[in-house]
């Protein structure tokens, strides 16, 4: 039971169902600090092979988990993900770097805008089983597994209710892990009404997850 997800402890059920959205692609990369992500960008622009590979490996789940949040199957997900790395990494000689805003901003607005191109006419929706794609688990209890899986469904459940402003901003939010600036960048708003509109979502967010993975299927 997540009784308590409409209080402050909503943040961390988000952050937490986020981070189970992954998509593995690959192995696992140790996150990088964002100086050691800047001495990457000079060589991935001149064709060095191993600093475009660790800026794929540091960036790929993170924008696989964005665009999860948006649309409408795992499928939908994995095409922008790929379609958004193959774009930055053909495009990083348009970067240019800003004060205060991360490379991982300009990466998860490209997969926004890829997102928004490719989906625009469709209205999000949850496949039929609401399925992610398998992450191994050593050692785990399968009540958990199930409990986790019944609570990755109600996320994505209650995302498709939002609005696709609301959407979008949470999944930059607790998806990209972007803070109220370089979301107000990517989506053109100020950090004020992120904040806002985060505030609000996060408490429609968790009485929608506690309804939805409720035994009884969050019926109204």
């Amino acid at each position: 039971m997540i009784g308590a997800a409409t209080q402050p402890s909503a943040a961390p059920l988000l952050v937490s169902l986020f981070a189970a959205l992954s998509a593995h692609f690959g192995d696992y990369a140790e996150p990088l600090d964002e100086d050691a992500i800047a001495r990457l960008v000079e060589p991935a622009r001149t064709g060095d092979s191993d600093a475009r590979q660790a800026l794929y490996a540091q960036h790929v789940e993170r924008v696989y988990r964005t665009v999860r949040g948006m649309l409408r199957s795992d499928a939908d997900a994995e095409d922008v993900t790929q379609d958004t790395m193959l774009t930055v990494l053909t495009s990083l000689h348009t970067y240019q770097p800003r004060a205060g805003t991360r490379f991982a901003a300009w990466v998860t607005t490209i997969a926004v805008n890829t997102a928004r191109r490719r989906f625009r006419r469709r209205r999000p929706e949850i496949t039929a089983t609401g399925e992610l794609p398998d992450v191994p688990v050593e050692r785990t209890d399968p009540a958990d597994v199930l409990d986790r899986a019944r609570l990755r469904r109600a996320l994505l459940a209650a995302l498709a209710e939002l609005p696709e402003r609301e959407r979008t901003i949470v999944s930059l939010r607790y998806g990209a892990d972007l803070n109220a600036s370089e979301i107000g960048s990517a989506v053109g708003v100020e950090p004020a009404t992120v904040r806002k509109i985060l505030e609000r979502a996060r408490v429609r967010l968790g009485e929608r997850i506690e309804a939805l993975s409720n035994p009884d299927g969050g019926q109204r």
